[in-house]
């Protein structure tokens, strides 16, 4: 049986007549809001389509069946009827009735179509005024306000119908609200116990990697006496050696006291995190820093905080993007310009990098992570090779990355983040395969420049500081997940992991200093330290020289080094007279933007 149920929303106060097919075997519902003690009479009228006739005509035979159910689902009434007739009944309780109408049929098919007018009325509209004038012998006056006392009736039960309806629906609502919030208590409670679970589980790692390392340093201690056998003096210089490539003091003990008067330093990426506090930490010891930057507004601001702060005057702004190569051309353009007259390079901090949650390319149609965080370095190092070469003194590069590149390979096909397909899919991966492939890149970079300067008077270290609570750090834990509460838990473990286990940036900057101006790292070249100073091991691939010089080329060839190192000379060539007039106003538009 197919119940077709039609819903009619209509005043009771008005006169609803209509008419509908159905089939023999077919039922019709109506849904009617009726208010209680409300009487309702429905007449109907049954006709059968005839083929022959292509007509609609009576048919005695077909008995029509009406049920009425209450709000409660309650039948309050079910009987059978001619094939034309009324129906009466009267409601009880407020709210929806269910009207149903259906013919007596047996058949095991749809059968006939039939006709069936239905006109259905509820309130004073059920009264028949002119027998009830016969009957109590009334007026005309006296009929009319009868009639105006029924309606004013009926229109009372209907404001209480609304009141009722209006408390039924403030109820549900409270009991859903009710519902939502201990279901949310539920899922914080969930959530919590699922947190404090988490951090006891990564405190006792932790504390087992901790005592770990101490059974590692008592092993080596002893291997160190059996190395020394009761040799004093083999003993002291095992010592010294431990102390010069271990490094093993912890950083509680270690205070970067030099001073660093008539030095001058560039830090790359100096208005935010590492790099800003590196910055401070150098202008402190009153040395001369340039802050080479690609935001000028920040980096403007951060030198500001910072000649307040350490009162030394030897602090200025360089607009530097790494992801952009003709910047990085102009900056070493530059170095020999404007009010910080640059004549040495003591040393040069890396430790500008960026992570893209989505695959974005520069100017030069190379995607900005990989960019900025090899391929700027690489070019930025390769137009001031010639300049530092010429010094007398020793310069000093320190490479910010990371002991944790989670790659075996370096991916050459992959380099550019071309698979578009991988960050729809996973933008998240995606993010982290670009990232730590842009790192593994510098690392090989880094090693293979290493070896170039040996017995120059350049030195090249690589310091990976650990995880710092930075801008960068969150960037890259963030999740990028369409589930909202996915994305939500992730957050707010990647927070309590910075909570617990992530160092500070002043922590973090110590090996960096440790690095840069140490006299113990004088003449140390080519080594990759962690945030205590130890020596760390270099990628596998770093001993790949075959994978080295490709990677050197390829860096070459999608800088074009070539090209921007013969501008540059012409550059440098050209007298200050034959700059042009876009050069110019250039300078005049950005030079006392670029420095203070």
């Amino acid at each position: 049986m197919l119940i077709v149920v039609l819903f009619l929303t209509l005043l009771c106060s008005s006169v609803r007549a209509l008419y509908f097919h159905i089939a023999e075997t077919e039922r019709k519902c109506f849904i009617e809001e009726i208010p209680d003690e409300t009487t309702v009479i429905g007449n109907y009228k049954v006709m059968l389509y005839d083929p022959n006739t292509k007509g609609y005509g009576e048919y005695p035979r077909i008995g029509m069946h009406v049920e009425v159910k209450d709000p409660e689902d309650k039948i309050i009434l079910s009987k059978l009827y001619t094939s034309e007739g009324r129906f009466t009944f009267t409601s009880h309780s407020p709210g929806e009735h269910f009207i149903c109408l259906y013919s007596n049929s047996s058949s095991w098919f749809s059968g006939a179509q039939l006709r069936v007018y239905l006109d259905i009325q509820t309130g004073e509209h059920t009264q028949d005024y002119e027998q009830v004038a016969a009957k109590d012998k009334l007026n005309e006056l006296q009929l009319r306000v009868r009639q105006l006392l029924d309606q004013v009736e009926q229109i009372s039960k209907e404001q209480n119908y609304q009141r009722y309806r209006e408390e039924r629906f403030r109820q549900t609502s409270e009991n859903t609200n009710s519902r939502v919030l201990w279901w949310s208590i539920a899922q914080t409670i969930v959530l919590l116990l699922t947190g404090a679970w988490q951090m006891r589980h990564l405190k006792g790692f932790f504390e087992a990697k901790k005592l770990e390392n101490v059974y590692s340093k008592k092993g080596e201690n002893k291997i160190i006496e059996r190395m020394a056998g009761g040799n004093c003096c083999r003993c002291s210089i095992l010592n010294v050696n431990l102390l010069n490539f271990s490094h093993g003091e912890p950083y509680d003990n270690y205070k970067f006291e030099h001073d660093l008067t008539n030095k001058t330093y560039i830090v790359v990426g100096a208005s935010s995190g590492i790099g800003k506090e590196t910055a401070k930490e150098l202008a402190m010891r009153k040395a001369k820093v340039i802050m080479a930057c690609r935001d000028n507004r920040k980096c403007i601001e951060a030198r500001r905080n910072m000649v307040i702060s350490t009162k030394n005057m030897d602090i200025y702004c360089r607009r530097l993007n790494l992801e952009d190569f003709d910047s990085i051309r102009d900056f070493v353009l530059k170095l020999d310009t404007g009010k910080g007259n640059i004549d040495r390079i003591d040393g040069i901090v890396y430790s500008a990098a960026t992570v893209e949650s989505t695959r974005r390319t520069n100017k030069h149609h190379i995607e900005r992570t990989f960019a900025t965080n090899h391929l700027g370095p690489f070019l930025l190092t390769s137009l001031l090779y010639d300049r530092l070469r010429k010094q007398s003194s020793p310069v000093r590069l320190v490479f910010l990355n990371t002991s944790d590149l989670k790659l075996d390979e370096l991916n050459f096909d992959g380099l550019n983040s071309t698979d578009l397909t991988k960050w729809q899919k996973s933008p998240e991966k995606a993010k982290k395969d670009a990232y730590y492939q842009s790192k593994l890149a510098l690392t090989l970079f880094v090693k293979l420049l290493s070896e170039k300067v040996k017995g120059t008077n350049l030195r090249v270290t690589m310091v990976d500081p650990g995880d710092t609570k930075t801008d960068l750090f969150y960037r890259l834990g963030a999740a990028d997940g369409r589930v909202f509460f996915v994305r939500w838990c992730k957050s707010l473990k990647r927070w309590i992991y910075g909570l617990l286990v992530a160092q500070s940036i002043s922590d973090a900057t110590r090996p960096v200093l440790y690095a840069l101006a140490d006299e113990k790292m004088e003449n140390v070249n080519g080594i990759f330290i962690n945030s205590v100073r130890d020596e760390l091991p270099w990628h596998k691939l770093a001993s790949d020289e075959k994978i080295l010089n490709k990677l050197w080329l390829t860096s070459a060839k999608w800088t074009e080094t070539g090209v921007h190192l013969q501008r540059l000379q012409q550059d440098l060539k050209k007298p200050k007279s034959q700059e042009t007039g876009a050069t110019q106003e250039l300078k005049a538009r950005t030079g006392w933007f670029s420095w203070l």
